[in-house]
């Protein structure tokens, strides 16, 4: 059975190949929007055969609400509809996968069309998530004037005053998540650490970038022309000892290990 769209191809080729969204004991059989989904997956370069990366050698089924964002682009969407116990294989094309930055140190290249085969092994429903309706301006504390908002478009006659009486502990005019007692999903606040995460430049998604823009016809690697030609751009000229460190191996091209190892590459 073959589903998905022009551009993503999703061929169940082991278990139910169709069912319905629950079973007699109203348990999620079906992968839906926002349901959450454990499954296990080997990546694969579908023009090569060659593998990328794959959840069994970590020995874990990851396990995300599917339409979140959490992965990928083509795998968010070709998860959806997958039966329990199915096995499928989902075709993705490069812009529903890594874009133009592909992701050089696993060897994908923005022109990789990428094959998972995966295992659906369980499916959960949504979890209930009325913080996360009532704060509008997803700045993880719910105002005065959210709360309002929210009970009158649900048409429901609530004492704001008395609400926040209850649920706003510290007195600062706000319910955050930790305040709040009602139904908020599983996923808290970003810790202050987190925000400086994701606020940081990555140096190895850095690095990819930079090899990518270098990598001039994509073939996963940098040659003495390709690399003379940044030095160019930057208005520089490329001396034969750069050369000579940066490709290591003597092979006459700069592979993304020699890349990320070479001593040189800050000076780019």
């Amino acid at each position: 059975l073959a589903l998905g769209t022009e551009e993503i191809k999703v061929t169940v080729h082991e278990g139910p190949k169709s069912c319905a969204d629950f079973d007699a004991e109203k348990k999620p059989t079906k992968v839906q929007k926002d349901y959450s989904v454990a499954f296990h997956f080997t990546a694969y370069d579908d023009a090569t055969g060659g593998k990328i990366e794959s959840s069994h050698d970590l020995g874990v089924a990851p396990s995300f609400p599917v339409g979140q964002g959490k992965v990928i682009s083509g795998l968010d969407q070709g998860l959806i509809g997958l039966c329990k116990h199915s096995k499928a294989y989902i075709v993705i094309p490069p812009h529903l996968a890594y874009g133009t930055m592909g992701k050089p140190e696993q060897g994908v290249t923005k022109d990789t069309i990428l094959r998972y085969d995966v295992e659906i092994i369980d499916i959960q429903p949504p979890v209930p998530n009325d913080f996360k309706d009532i704060d509008s301006n997803k700045d993880w504390k719910i105002s005065r004037k959210e709360a309002t908002y929210y009970f009158e478009s649900k048409n429901q006659n609530v004492d704001i005053d008395a609400l926040f009486k209850t649920e706003d502990t510290d007195g600062d005019g706000y319910v955050s998540w930790e305040e709040f007692t009602g139904p908020k999903g599983a996923e808290g606040p970003p810790s202050t650490r987190q925000k400086q995460q994701t606020q940081e430049v990555d140096p190895l998604e850095q690095a990819a970038a930079i090899f990518q823009q270098m990598d001039l016809d994509s073939d996963g690697k940098i040659s003495k022309e390709e690399l003379a030609a940044a030095f160019e751009l930057m208005g520089e000229k490329m001396t034969d000892e750069f050369w000579t460190e940066s490709d290591a191996n003597g092979d006459g091209s700069v592979s993304w290990d020699e890349f990320t190892g070479d001593p040189g590459r800050e000076e780019l």
